[in-house]
C-alpha cells in the first residue's frame, strides 16, 4: 500500500509503537483518511501496510460504518491485480486497516515522469479492467479510480490501491451498511463519469468510464476534458465530446481509439456494460502488439521471388528513400526548433502549419505528439445562419495569411492555442470580424448585425468582475447585451453636434456641473467650454471648427460633460465602467498595444490600426482616452485606455480627471443599452485604500531579517566597458557590463557623463518606469525626459538594466506576481552593485551621489533607498507614492519609509490616478523618516506623468540638488 496523491498532514503515532500484532516502522505517507505506516506482522513475520484512520474523522455512527463497509468490501477481493486487505481493527480509538505492502511508482508519477509505450499503457488497462471485473463480481465499485491510486509494480504490472471510496451494491436498500445507492458528488473531477458529475446514482459502469481515461491518459499523455478550475472540468465532461485522442497521438491503433471511445460515452447504456467485455478488447490488442512480424515469404510466395521484388522496389525507390531521410532530416533538426519559436513568440498559424508538415514526415513522433499536445486544442464552432465560413488568423501578425477551418457548423476542428482575430463571413448575409478569446464552443451570429445601429457592434450580455489595477476587484455585475460605438466619435460626427446648437441646448447638459467642489451655474459652464477662438467647441477646435483634413480623426479636447451632452444628443450615453472593460478586457491588452496607436508620435484617423477587440470594436487602447460615465471616489471621472502619447501600461491601467478637464487627449465613445442599467453598475467606483497613518511598521528585529534577504556578497565586479556608444552635445554615453550579486548573470549599464564639466562628476542613479518593461532591448533607452536636464546640468547619470526590464525580463518575476519580491530583491542588487561599480571610478565623486526613481523607480525606491542609503546624499521620487495593495513581507513599502532618513523631494501629479494624492502620495511623504525641514512634496497640475510640466519639473528638481550636492562646477 502507498499513499496516494490526495495526501494530507495528519498528525502520525509514535514509531515503534504497536498496533495488535503489528509493530509501527515508518509513516511512509497520509491519504485522505489517515496515515499509512509501513509496519511488521510479528506473528507472520512480514511487512504490511496500515492505514490508521484519522482522529475524529470516525466520530459519528455513520463514518464508523462507512469505515466498515470499506473493510468488508475490500476484504472480499482477491486479485494479482488488486492490494490485498489482511486484517481491521480498533485500539485505543484508533481504527486502523491492514493490507499488503507494494512496492513500485504510481501510474500517476510514471506518466510524469516517463511515457509509456502502446504495449505498456494497453496491458496495463488490460489488467485494471481484469482487477475490476473481480471487484464488480463482489459488488463493489471503485468510484476513484485514477493513476494516483494505480501502482505499476518492478515487473511492470498494475495493482489497485485505495478502495476507500467504493461502495456496496447489496441486495436490500433498507440495509443501511450495503447502500445501493448514493447520490452524492464523491471522486476526482477529471475521471469522475458524467453520472458522477451530476451527483446521479452509479454502477460498475462509473469505474469503466473512468478506466477510459486512465488509458486515454497513457496513451495521450494528458487527460481527454481539461478546464481551468474542477468545476469547468466537469462541465466539460458532462456537455463536451472528448478531444479525438488521434490529435494527441497519431499511431494510437484503430482499435485502442475505439475502445477509448466506447467507454467515454455519455451515456451508460452506450458504454462497455462490463469490465469483462472491455478487457477482453484490450486482451486483444495487447496479443497484437505483443505479436512478433511474420516473414514476408511465408505469406507471398517463395525468396527468389521477394528478392527480385525487393531489388527491383530498391532500384525504383532509392531517389525516393533519399528524399525521404533528408525531408525527416529537416523535420527533426529544424522544423522542430522552428515550431517552438514560433509559439513561444505568438506566430500560433505558422507553428501549427509547420507541425502538420513535419507530423507528416514523422508520424508518431513522440516529440510531434507532444508538441501537438501541449499546443493545440479541438472546438465546435456554429453559426446563425450555419453554412458560414471562417476563417482565423494570427493577432499580432495581421499581414499573414488567413487559415480556412471551414463552414459550419464545425465538430472538433483542430486549431493552435493563441490569440485570434476571426473572420466569418457568408455571401448575402454579412461578414465578422471580431477577436474573441478562444473558447471550446463558439457560436457567431451573423444574423445579429441586422440589428446593429449604423457604426456601432452588439456586445453580449453577461456577468462580469475583474481585479482593475490601482482600484482593485469591481463587480460582479450583471450586464444586459448592449450596443458600443465600433471606433471613437469623429470631429465629423461631434461638428454636427456644434452645428446643431449642441452646446446651448440646455437638455443635453443633465449633469450638474462641479468644479473644484463648487457648483457652477450654466452660463458659467459654457464659459469654460470653449475652443481657441472663444466660440463654443473642443479646446483643439478653432472657430468653432475642427482642423482641415481631420475629419475621421477622433474629437479630442473634450471634457466629460462635453462628452456626456453629445452622448444625449445622439441618443446613446457615455458606458460605465463595466461595459468599457466588458468590451476590451483587460487580459487582451497586452496583444492590443502593438497593434494600437499607443505610445507613438500622432492621433491617427480612427480605424487606422489594427487592435480590434472581442466585439469588434477598434482603437479602444490609443489614438484618444475615452470618457467613462462612472465617478471614482474623490469626484474625478474615469477616462479609460490611454491615447496616442500614453504609457503603454495604461491601454488597461484606469485613469480619472476632473470633469472639466479639456486635455488634447481626451475623446469619446458611446453605447447604445437595450435595458436600463442598475443603480449599482453606474454608482462611483470605490478605489483601493490603506490607512497608513496607524500603520505599525515592522519591528527591528523584523527588519534585520528584511535587510538579511536583501544583502550580498560584495565580490569582484569583472567590470568590462564598451567604451562611448554615443556622444551629443550635451554627453558621451559609455556602456558597461558587470557580475550580478546572483545566478551568474551580467548587469547592463550605461553611464551618461557630461562634456562641459570636468571630473569628478556628481552623479544620478537612475531607475526608470514601469512603461520600460514594453521594450525589449536597452539600445533605445525609455524614460530619458526625466533626467536629460541633470546632464545638462553638469551632472553624471548612471542608468542600470535592471533584473524584469529590456533584454533582461523574466516572466516569472513581472511586477504582480508571485515572484516579485524575488524581482524587487534582484533589482535592489543590481543598485547596490552599480552603486559598487561607480565606487571603483576615479572620475565619479562617489561622495555626491544621489538617486531618482520614477513611478516604479519611485515606489519601490523607498525601499531601495532605504537600504543603501549610507551611498545616497540626496534621494529623489517622481510619480511616486505607496501602492494601496497589501504586499509579501519583506517587500512592503510602510516597513522602509519611516526608516529612511536622507533627504527627499517628491514631484507628484495632482490628478495622479495610479498614487492619488490624498491616499498614496501624502502618506508617504508624512511617514518618511526624515525631518520635516529635509523633505518637499512637490504637487504639478498634471496626472501620472510630471514630465508633462517639464519646466516644473525641472525647476523642482535642480535646485534640490544644487541644495544636498552642491552647484556642479
Amino acid at each position: 500500500m502507498r499513499p496516494t496523491e490526495d495526501d494530507t498532514a495528519v498528525r502520525p503515532l509514535d514509531h515503534g509503537g504497536r498496533l495488535g500484532p503489528y509493530t509501527l516502522v515508518a509513516p511512509v505517507g497520509a491519504g485522505g483518511m489517515g496515515v499509512v505506516y509501513r509496519a511488521h506482522d510479528e506473528r507472520l513475520g512480514r511487512d504490511v501496510a496500515i492505514k490508521v484512520i484519522r482522529p475524529g474523522l470516525l466520530a459519528s455512527d455513520a463514518a464508523r460504518r462507512r469505515f466498515r463497509i470499506e473493510a468488508l468490501a475490500l476484504g472480499k477481493l482477491n486479485h494479482p491485480n488488486i492490494a490485498t486487505v489482511y486484517d481491521a481493527g480498533t485500539q485505543d480509538g484508533a481504527d486502523y486497516l491492514v493490507m499488503e505492502l507494494i512496492s513500485g511508482q504510481t501510474l500517476k508519477e510514471r506518466l510524469e515522469s516517463d511515457s509509456l509505450s502502446m504495449q505498456e499503457s494497453v496491458t496495463l488497462a488490460s489488467e485494471i479492467a481484469s482487477a475490476l471485473e473481480e471487484a464488480h463480481e463482489h459488488s463493489v465499485i471503485h468510484r476513484d479510480l485514477k493513476p494516483g491510486n494505480i501502482i505499476v509494480t518492478p515487473k511492470g504490472h498494475a495493482k489497485i490501491l485505495d478502495f476507500g471510496l467504493a461502495k456496496m451494491l447489496g441486495t436490500n436498500p433498507n440495509d443501511e451498511t450495503h447502500p445501493l445507492i448514493d447520490t452524492g458528488v464523491v471522486g476526482t473531477p477529471s475521471y469522475m463519469s458524467p453520472e458522477q458529475a451530476e451527483g446521479r446514482p452509479v454502477d460498475a459502469r462509473t469505474d469503466l468510464w473512468s478506466l477510459g481515461v486512465v488509458l486515454y491518459e497513457a496513451l495521450a499523455g494528458r487527460v481527454p476534458f481539461r478546464g481551468e478550475s474542477g468545476l469547468a472540468v466537469l462541465r466539460a465532461i458532462t456537455q463536451e465530446e472528448p478531444d479525438p485522442l488521434r490529435n494527441a497521438r497519431w499511431d494510437v491503433p484503430a482499435d485502442a481509439v475505439r475502445i477509448v471511445s466506447r467507454a467515454l460515452e455519455k451515456h451508460v447504456d452506450k458504454r462497455y456494460q462490463s469490465a469483462a467485455e472491455m478487457g477482453r478488447d484490450l486482451a486483444g490488442i495487447s496479443a497484437r502488439l505483443s505479436a512478433p512480424d511474420l516473414p514476408r515469404s511465408s505469406l507471398h510466395g517463395g525468396p527468389l521471388a521477394i528478392g527480385v521484388a525487393v531489388l527491383l522496389a530498391a532500384a525504383a525507390g532509392a531517389g525516393w528513400f533519399y528524399h525521404r531521410s533528408e525531408r525527416m532530416h529537416w523535420a527533426r533538426e529544424q522544423a522542430i526548433p522552428q515550431i517552438r519559436k514560433d509559439f513561444d513568440e505568438s506566430r500560433s498559424l505558422a507553428g501549427f502549419g509547420l507541425l502538420n508538415e513535419a507530423e507528416l514526415l514523422l508520424p508518431g513522433d513522440p516529440t510531434l505528439a507532444a508538441m501537438f499536445a501541449k499546443n493545440t486544442r479541438n472546438l465546435s464552432i456554429e453559426s446563425l445562419p450555419q453554412g458560414a465560413t471562417v476563417e482565423v488568423q494570427d493577432y499580432l501578425a495581421p499581414e499573414t495569411p488567413w487559415l480556412r477551418l471551414g463552414v459550419t457548423p464545425l465538430r472538433n476542428v483542430r486549431v493552435p492555442n493563441g490569440y485570434f482575430r476571426w473572420r466569418v463571413s457568408k455571401p448575402n448575409v454579412g461578414e465578422l470580424l471580431l477577436a474573441p478569446l478562444t473558447r471550446t464552443k463558439m457560436t457567431f451570429d451573423l444574423d445579429a448585425q441586422k440589428s446593429e445601429p449604423a457604426g456601432m457592434k452588439l456586445v453580449e450580455g453577461g456577468e462580469w468582475a475583474d481585479m482593475i489595477a490601482f482600484v482593485g476587484w469591481v463587480g460582479p455585475y450583471e450586464l444586459q447585451p448592449y450596443y458600443i460605438d465600433r471606433t471613437e466619435v469623429t470631429n465629423r460626427d461631434y461638428q454636427t453636434f456644434v452645428d446643431s446648437g449642441g452646446y446651448a441646448k440646455h437638455e443635453y447638459w443633465r449633469e450638474t456641473f462641479l468644479r473644484d467642489g463648487r457648483e457652477l451655474t450654466w452660463e458659467e459652464a459654457m464659459s469654460a467650454l470653449r475652443d481657441r477662438s472663444g466660440r463654443a467647441g473642443p479646446s483643439t477646435w478653432e472657430g468653432g471648427h475642427y482642423p482641415a483634413g481631420q475629419d475621421d480623426y477622433p474629437v479630442s479636447g473634450v471634457s466629460w460633460y462635453e462628452a456626456a451632452a453629445y452622448a444625449a444628443y445622439a441618443g446613446k450615453s457615455l458606458p460605465v465602467f463595466a461595459q468599457w472593460f466588458r468590451a476590451m478586457p483587460t487580459g487582451i491588452s497586452a496583444a492590443a498595444i502593438p497593434q494600437s496607436n499607443i505610445s507613438r508620435n500622432a492621433m491617427a484617423p480612427v480605424g487606422t490600426f489594427g487592435g480590434i477587440g472581442p466585439f469588434g470594436t477598434v482603437d479602444m487602447i490609443g489614438n484618444v482616452r475615452e470618457w467613462i460615465a462612472n465617478s471614482d471616489d474623490n469626484h474625478s471621472r474615469f477616462i479609460l485606455g490611454g491615447a496616442w502619447s500614453s504609457l503603454p501600461y495604461l491601454a488597461s491601467d484606469p485613469e480619472s480627471l476632473p470633469p472639466f478637464d479639456r486635455s488634447p487627449t481626451n475623446g469619446m465613445r458611446c453605447v447604445r443599452n437595450t435595458a436600463p442599467l442598475s443603480a449599482q453598475v453606474a454608482a462611483p467606483i470605490t478605489t483601493q485604500r490603506r490607512d497608513f497613518d496607524h500603520y505599525k511598521p515592522a519591528s527591528d528585529d523584523t527588519f534585520r531579517a528584511y535587510e538579511a534577504m536583501y544583502a550580498y556578497d560584495k565580490r569582484p565586479l569583472n567590470a568590462e566597458s564598451n567604451g562611448v556608444i554615443e556622444t551629443t552635445a550635451d554627453w558621451r554615453k559609455e556602456k558597461i557590463t558587470f557580475d550580478a550579486a546572483y545566478d551568474g548573470e551580467r548587469v547592463i549599464a550605461y553611464l551618461f557623463l557630461p562634456k562641459k564639466i570636468k571630473p569628478p562628476f556628481q552623479t544620478v542613479v537612475f531607475f526608470p518606469s514601469a512603461r520600460v518593461l514594453y521594450l525589449d532591448n536597452s539600445s533605445t533607452l525609455g524614460d530619458l525626459q526625466f533626467f536629460d536636464y541633470i546632464i545638462q546640468s553638469g551632472r553624471a547619470v548612471m542608468y542600470p538594466v535592471y533584473k524584469g526590464t529590456y533584454e533582461r525580463q523574466d516572466t516569472r518575476m513581472l511586477p504582480g506576481t508571485r515572484g516579485n519580491l524575488d524581482l524587487v530583491i534582484r533589482q535592489f542588487k543590481d543598485l547596490g552593485r552599480s552603486i559598487d561599480y561607480l565606487t571603483s571610478r576615479p572620475d565619479i565623486d562617489t561622495n555626491r551621489l544621489a538617486y531618482l526613481g520614477v513611478s516604479m523607480g519611485a515606489a519601490q525606491g523607498v525601499i531601495y533607498c532605504t537600504l543603501a542609503q549610507d551611498a545616497f546624499k540626496t534621494v529623489i521620487f517622481l510619480d511616486g507614492g505607496y501602492f494601496l495593495n497589501r504586499t509579501t513581507p519583506g517587500g512592503d513599502q510602510a516597513d522602509f519609509a519611516p526608516r529612511l532618513k536622507k533627504p527627499v523631494l517628491m514631484v507628484n501629479g495632482r490628478y495622479d490616478f495610479t498614487f492619488p494624492l490624498a491616499k498614496s502620495q501624502e502618506p508617504l511623504f508624512r511617514t518618511l523618516g526624515a525631518d520635516a525641514a529635509l523633505k518637499r512634496h512637490v504637487v504639478l497640475d498634471t496626472p501620472h506623468d510630471v514630465s508633462a510640466k517639464k519646466t516644473d519639473l525641472v525647476q523642482a528638481v535642480l535646485p534640490w540638488l544644487d541644495k544636498y550636492l552642491g552647484r556642479s562646477q
